[in-house]
């Protein structure tokens, strides 16, 4: 009955699951840091050369 009963939007980081804090609804976070998202992009860029081969 007391305070506001505000409801924090989630969302998992895409290389380790941390859950993330959604601020924004336009732009949304995707990593816990630059590293992470560094990370991701190569693997991703490893990946589909080996998948070229």
């Amino acid at each position: 009955m007391g305070g506001l009963d505000i409801k924090i939007r989630t969302k998992p980081c895409k290389w380790c699951d941390r859950q993330l804090k959604q601020r924004r609804w336009w732009r949304p976070k995707r990593y816990c840091n630059r590293w992470h998202a560094f990370r991701y992009g190569v693997t991703n860029v490893i990946a589909r050369v080996i998948e070229g081969l």
